[in-house]
């Protein structure tokens, strides 16, 4: 009874030791970047959530941006592989938080031997229980290591969901773009045969040369084949939009929204104050308290560990029992883990050198699209607000005064060509510009301008045919 007790106690003291002074670590998960508050966070996305259920897609579906996005997150291949990398992430910090395991061991001494230690007369049977206790902080600073991959795991996660956000949004402008150029390319025809029969009609009352006949019918072929080029294109836009959720091809017709809402920028320093919400620094900050703390667990191998054992002892040939205590570590002599010491310090300035370099790329790459933007909404707003007026009042009054024969039908030809020139110069500005707003809050991981989405349309075409 007395040697149970003791094997007991003992046992429970062990495991107190190899306890003390490695306290469990929660993983700490990172506080997310959201550039849409209103769709569902990285790691706390359901699939089977009712608030975002599997949406319908029909050949007729008008397409809004919430729902392409929705279906982005909740179908885009890549986003699904994650999941297996946070789980072995998690395995990981289990499997760091784990305590050594104690060893047992059984040993028979002063057997088959002769006289009076022939067979088992003398002999001396040992049973021996030891555990590994660990110094220097070394499980703790495990878990520290697991816990931070972990975060990056959850930043990695947070940081294509952005991705898929951003990739998404530029896909959905594109085609809003598209549908605009085809919708440009269909009124420049309506407007090249409305041209055409007014020609036709000159031309049977004398008027008009025929000469001016076949002109205008070029042009009525030159803009038919024109719209089947942006029909063709929004095409392909519209495939690039639903690989983003896995599909083959469109299922839906249209998307809805516009490109034509704009709005002034905001100053530079605003915009570079929101640079810190980037989820990559957040991340290159996290890789960087990563291989600190790969350096402290380094520093902590180099400290030996220290391994008790206890056991007990029977005597057969007076069947006595005595009990025995022993300490056991290794002498740092040769190896103090100094080459790990070493690599994990080079790696800790490798990482401040790979943090630096990613925010000025980040910054220049933001200064970048910040210029761009700029120049695309001051052109926009110049040809919106000035040039185009003049165009179309020419083009009105050209036309007019080519019916009343006052000018030639070159002169009707060459106002077309500008008015319809400077629609698509202002659509490829208008594009420009959302192309890096969406840039810009890819970057900042921020919308520039609240309920964007919801603008109203302010049409590029404003003149009515006359």
């Amino acid at each position: 009874m007395t040697i149970k007790k003791f094997f007991l106690a003992f046992f429970i003291s062990l495991l107190s030791s190899g306890i003390a002074g490695a306290a469990n670590t929660d993983p700490k998960h990172p506080e997310q970047t959201r550039l849409r508050t209103d769709l569902p966070a990285a790691a706390t996305f359901n699939k089977e959530s009712p608030d975002y259920p599997v949406l319908p897609l029909s050949p007729t579906t008008a397409l809004t941006l919430k729902e392409a996005l929705t279906l982005s997150l909740r179908q885009n291949p890549e986003l699904q592989t994650f999941s297996g990398q946070i789980e072995a992430r998690q395995g990981e910090t289990q499997q760091a938080q784990a305590l050594p395991n104690p060893e047992m061991g059984i040993g028979v001494e002063n057997i088959l031997g002769e006289d009076d230690s022939r067979a088992f007369k003398s002999a001396e049977t040992t049973l021996e229980i030891s555990q590994l206790i660990e110094l220097g902080g070394k499980r703790r600073q495990r878990i520290r290591v697991a816990d931070l991959k972990q975060q990056l795991a959850d930043f990695d996660l947070e940081s294509a969901r952005l991705e898929v956000i951003s990739t998404t949004n530029q896909a959905f402008f594109l085609n809003l773009s598209a549908q605009a150029r085809v919708e440009l390319a269909r009124e420049n025809l309506q407007l090249a045969e409305k041209i055409f029969n007014t020609v036709h009609l000159r031309v049977k009352a004398g008027k008009t040369s025929p000469i001016a006949e076949s002109q205008a019918l070029i042009t009525v072929k030159q803009s038919r084949l024109a719209l089947k080029k942006e029909q063709h294109k929004l095409t392909a836009v519209q495939r690039r939009l639903a690989a983003g959720w896995g599909a083959d091809k469109p299922h839906f017709k249209l998307t809805v929204g516009n490109v034509e809402t704009i709005f002034e920028p905001l100053t530079w320093s605003v915009l570079h104050q929101r640079l810190e919400q980037n989820p990559e620094i957040s991340r290159q900050r996290a890789e960087l308290e990563l291989q600190e703390s790969r350096l402290a667990l380094a520093q902590a191998y180099g400290i030996p560990d220290v391994t008790l054992g206890g056991g007990v002892k029977r005597h057969e040939d007076n069947d006595d029992y005595t009990f025995l205590f022993g300490v056991s570590f290794s002498l740092p002599v040769f190896d103090r883990n100094q080459g790990n010491i070493r690599a994990a310090r080079a790696g800790t300035g490798i990482r401040q050198k790979k943090e630096l370099s990613k925010r000025i790329e980040l910054q220049t790459s933001l200064r970048e699209n910040y210029e761009l933007l700029l120049a695309a909404y001051e052109e926009a707003d110049s040809l919106r607000n000035s040039i185009l007026p003049a165009a179309e009042t020419n083009f009105s009054a050209t036309d007019y005064g080519y019916r009343q024969g006052q000018f030639k039908f070159i002169d009707v030809l060459t106002a077309q060509k500008n008015l319809f020139e400077i629609r698509g110069q202002l659509l490829d500005s208008l594009t420009d510009f959302h192309v890096h707003r969406l840039n810009i809050e890819a970057i900042t991981g921020q919308k520039l301008a609240a309920n964007f989405n919801n603008a109203p349309s302010n049409p590029i075409s404003t003149t009515e045919d006359k």
